[in-house]
């Protein structure tokens, strides 16, 4: 049980660092907490190698001693770790980067300890208990799984930055149940006592947690008068609904007087998740719409008088009101985050609920539930909020080829779908997108892509409408003049002259080339972006980047960079947006990952050469632990990735998957201990079923999710357990009877095979969200296989010797 409690710890502490760097800085510095993980398991894996038999004798005081020590460097940790001044942008200088590596390196010296001691800890019992191998590492995995598990539950009533209170309850727990006797008892039990009482105070009395100054809700909570009027917290995010003088309806909209009576937005209350703007929430259930016909995003209304409308994200139920006003009939909405969804029908803080109307119906669906959406089709206008596509990276999803050519085909013959891209940061975003809208409609069976495509633009963002059947004559003539009386750019129409076309907005093109893109008059780059791209040309501009379109294997429109480039991309990391940072940390994280890595599977070649592993023992075992490590991973990020589009929802996907698949691998490990004595056997069988229904859910994975979409949301929870399940139980297995085989005079080499494990499976993440970036999410599953088989050929057999 205390084993049982650290691991459920040590894993919540670690969820915990991710919300924390998500909400304080970006979540994509939620990276380097897997790299700070690693470094203290991995020096923990060393140290219990070299120094296992003075470890060993002191085994009894060590047990009941390093609970308390876990519970002072947990909170001590933490709370170095919220007052280390990091600023995200400074690391993107190059003249003030230097003082942010400084910065990361507290980082790591902040949460050493800890996972030092974690892993010194988890080594340790493994050590004592060898004969007990498979049980014990069981209640490791179990305790992991259900410590992810218990801390997603705390996310739904603790505030984020107090997460850590909870965590060191368990370990407060894992040191009263230490092993432990007579005075020892005594002496652990109070010092866990009071290590607790000290570590809550400093936690939940001087916690100097904070949002950053860059984050969008920094501004308007430090106005004049700003209030947060309601609060929601979840494993999804934290929720802040604010109220002040400059929240508005956020709108792209026309300067030009006159094209409407009155274009004041209205007020709004602002929701925000984790620090970022979320959306617009209106302040009365009656919204006055005569602002709509000066937005960029009113054309696709004019051009198609809408009966029936679909909406991908409400905007808070704005968007609901302005299809209305613009004449729809029937209103289908798809809000798949709860917040906003539960806002819609029920209302948050003093926001009130959308009246309900039987023209209006609001869907609890993803993006990619593109035929139970299609039942309340077809429809005139398909209409992609932009702030839709910002509130979750699931949700980016409907951008991919396939959901396109889904919605296209969902369209009335004269029905347009309308699809938003910023160009605020980063044009090659909307390049990509042009490309991905000509894929669609070849994947839709439309033979003329070029005739179904409407591209214009404002300042700072493209629409492009694409039409199931070619745009007319009137069509075009309509769109050139809306965006002539609104000032907004034309940039592909069929049969377009770009020396007869005014462009009203110059927009300078982000590139890392050294190409000069001019912008302005009929040499416009966008304009001869749009024009290469539709005719499946090379991009003019662009053409450094990797323009392949997303599709539901890679549901990715940001990962432009090309790894291959890395050099100047590096060179040029100023000009690097913070979608593609992921990218860059990645290849930072897998490089240090690699590093630690090799030492770990080298240090056997340190000891003295009387108690070395043979050289073809050696080998084995290292391409026996490593497969282990890599393929674990690989097959549990395929899953996870499937299981967030399906339930539209990344952070309960991930809780899910990961809790599911750790506890059933400790049932595998419980149940490999029946095979001690014929390790082979069992390996042979969990090899075999992890291999098998790998296979299986390769090809029929797809198809089950998309069947069961419209499920209720507790059909698919227990279809993802069932799904994971097996599998899981199967994977638990081959860790277990691997370390079976170091006992007596090869003991020391069972911590070290523990952290060759846990080494490989940094390596893994983020070498799979490149791999997923590059080549697709289905290459996971595929070299999942090929590690297990080469598990199966790799067994390190030994034959024990007593010590």
């Amino acid at each position: 049980m205390p084993l049982f409690l650290v691991s459920m710890a040590a894993i919540g502490f670690e969820i915990a660092l991710t919300r924390f760097f998500a909400i304080a800085s970006w979540s994509e510095y939620g990276y380097w907490v897997i790299s700070m993980t690693m470094v203290g398991l991995a020096a923990s894996g060393i140290v219990a190698a070299l120094f296992q038999r003075p470890i060993l004798r002191h085994a009894d005081l060590l047990l009941p001693a390093i609970p308390p020590l876990l519970i002072l460097t947990a909170a001590l940790g933490w709370h170095w770790t919220t007052i280390v001044p990091f600023n995200p942008l400074e690391l993107q200088n190059k003249q003030l980067w230097a003082d942010q590596l400084t910065n990361i390196a507290q980082y790591y010296a902040a949460l050493f300890p800890f996972f030092f001691l974690v892993g010194l800890y988890i080594s340790l019992y493994f050590m004592v208990h060898s004969a007990a191998i498979g049980r014990v590492y069981a209640f490791d995995l179990a305790g992991a799984g259900l410590g992810a598990a218990f801390v997603l539950g705390l996310m739904f009533v603790v505030h984020p930055f107090y997460l850590i209170a909870g965590l060191l309850v368990p370990l407060a727990l894992a040191g009263w149940l230490a092993p432990a006797r007579g005075r020892t008892r005594l002496w652990t039990g109070a010092a866990t006592f009071i290590a607790l009482l000290a570590a809550e105070a400093l936690v939940c009395l001087y916690n100097q947690a904070h949002i950053n100054e860059y984050k969008e809700i920094f501004g308007p909570m430090n106005t004049a008068d700003s209030r947060v009027v309601a609060t929601r917290t979840s494993p999804k995010g934290f929720y802040q609904l604010l109220d002040n003088f400059t929240e508005r309806l956020d709108l792209d909209m026309s300067n030009n007087t006159g094209v409407v009576e009155d274009a004041t937005l209205p007020r709004a209350f602002g929701l925000y998740a984790d620090g970022n703007r979320l959306a617009s929430l209106p302040k009365s259930t009656t919204v006055e719409t005569g602002y709509f016909p000066a937005a960029l995003d009113s054309l696709p209304y004019r051009l198609r008088p809408p009966q029936s409308v679909l909406l991908l994200g409400s905007a808070g139920g704005f968007r609901i009101h302005e299809a209305l006003g613009a004449g729809a009939g029937l209103v289908t909405v798809l809000e798949p985050d709860r917040t906003l969804r539960d806002a819609l029908l029920e209302g948050l803080g003093p926001a009130p609920a959308f009246p309900a109307r039987p023209d209006v119906r609001i869907r609890d669906l993803g993006p990619t539930a593109v035929d139970a959406v299609g039942a309340d089709g077809p429809f005139d206008v398909i209409d992609i909020g932009r702030d839709f596509l910002t509130q979750s990276d699931t949700n980016r999803a409907a951008l991919s080829v396939e959901v396109l050519a889904g919605y296209i085909a969902h369209l009335t013959p004269h029905g347009a779908l309308s699809i938003p891209v910023s160009i605020r940061e980063f044009t090659v975003y909307a390049v990509k997108m042009m490309r991905t809208a000509r894929y669609a409609l070849a994947a839709a069976g439309i033979a003329e892509p070029e005739r179904h495509l409407v591209i214009y633009r404002s300042a700072w963002n493209v629409r492009i409408l694409i039409s199931r059947t070619p745009w007319s004559a009137d069509a075009i003539a309509a769109m050139r003049q809306f965006c002539d009386e609104r000032s907004f750019d034309p940039i592909y129409y069929p049969g377009i002259d770009p020396a007869g076309v005014r462009i009203f907005n110059e927009l300078p093109v982000v590139s890392f080339d050294t190409v000069d893109a001019p912008s302005g008059g009929a040499s416009d780059a966008m304009m001869q972006e749009a024009a290469a791209m539709v005719a499946g040309a090379t991009s003019p501009y662009h053409a450094f980047f990797r323009l392949v379109p997303p599709t539901l294997d890679r549901p990715f429109l940001n990962a432009v960079l090309p790894l291959r480039q890395i050099e100047t991309i590096l060179d040029r990391i100023e000009l690097v947006p913070r979608e593609e940072l992921a990218t860059v940390i990645n290849i930072a994280v897998l490089a240090q990952a690699i590093v630690i890595a090799l030492i770990v599977l080298l240090l056997p070649l340190v000891r003295p050469s009387g108690s070395r592993l043979p050289t073809g023992q050696f080998l084995r075992a290292m391409a026996y632990f490593a497969g282990l490590g890599l393929g674990f991973l690989f097959l549990e990020i395929y899953l996870i990735e499937k299981a967030a589009q399906y339930l539209h929802d990344r952070v309960l996907a991930f809780g899910l998957v990961l809790a599911t698949m750790l506890v059933c691998s400790g049932a595998g490990s419980y149940l490999a201990e029946r095979f001690r004595v014929r390790p082979m056997v069992g390996l042979g069988y969990a090899v075999t079923i992890i291999i098998g229904w790998t296979e299986l859910l390769f090809v029929s994975l797809d198809p089950v999710l998309a069947y069961t979409a419209a499920a209720p949301a507790a059909v698919q929870i227990l279809i993802v357990i069932a799904l994971a399940a097996p599998l899981s139980v199967a994977l638990g297995m081959p860790m277990a009877l691997g370390l079976s085989q170091f006992q007596g005079a090869r003991l020391a080499f069972l911590p070290w095979a523990w952290a060759v494990n846990g080494a490989c499976s940094i390596v893994s993440t983020p070498l799979a969200n490149l791999l997923a970036a590059t080549i697709g999410f289905k290459i996971l599953p595929l070299a999942g296989i090929l590690l297990y088989a080469m598990v199966l050929l790799t067994m390190p057999i030994m034959r024990h010797r007593p010590s």
